[in-house]
């Protein structure tokens, strides 16, 4: 990838994030939505966060031991 596209990802995450922290802090500053469903909301969030995490990093270390070339299957 080139260095333009890099932060052009870099600027659509950022605006992401920030739409999802705005929300997210309407969403727990709301005191008519109950506290046990912010609370199970939040730990539901975080599950979320820890899952991609995971997959992402087990993900690119699958990439990395992957040989270069594909060898093709002679029949």
């Amino acid at each position: 990838m080139r260095t333009l596209e890099y932060v052009a990802l870099v600027l659509i995450g950022i605006g992401i994030l920030g739409i999802i922290g705005w929300a997210a802090s309407a969403f727990f500053t709301d005191p008519a939505i109950h506290l046990g469903f912010r609370v199970l909301a939040g730990i539901a969030a975080v599950g979320f966060v820890l899952l991609l995490g995971y997959v992402s990093v087990d993900r690119i270390q699958k990439a990395r031991k992957e040989p270069k070339e594909i060898k093709e299957v002679k029949h």
